[in-house]
């Protein structure tokens, strides 16, 4: 299973779980100063609507190149760590 964080441009984020190349579920957000808990609340209902084991998640993308200082780079990254523990 793999879990895919696209940043699509300043203002969207698009959620995405694959199994292979098969698309098992997907979110878009809105980036705005909650970020961080729209992303956990996010990932949360869909690993819970699909029944999947956050164990299952065998890899994390984070495919867009962002600036070392945004926020939103920070606040993938941490969650990116957090998951992979």
């Amino acid at each position: 299973m793999k879990l895919i964080l696209t940043i699509q441009n300043k203002n969207n984020l698009k959620i995405q779980f694959k199994e292979g190349r098969k698309l098992i579920n997907h979110e878009d957000l809105t980036i705005s100063h909650n970020l961080d808990t729209l992303l956990i609340r996010a990932i949360d209902k869909i690993l819970s609507r699909n029944r999947i084991s956050r164990l299952s998640l065998i890899t994390l993308e984070i495919p867009a190149k962002l600036k070392d200082g945004a926020v939103s780079n920070m606040i993938l990254r941490t969650a990116k760590a957090g998951l992979e523990v």
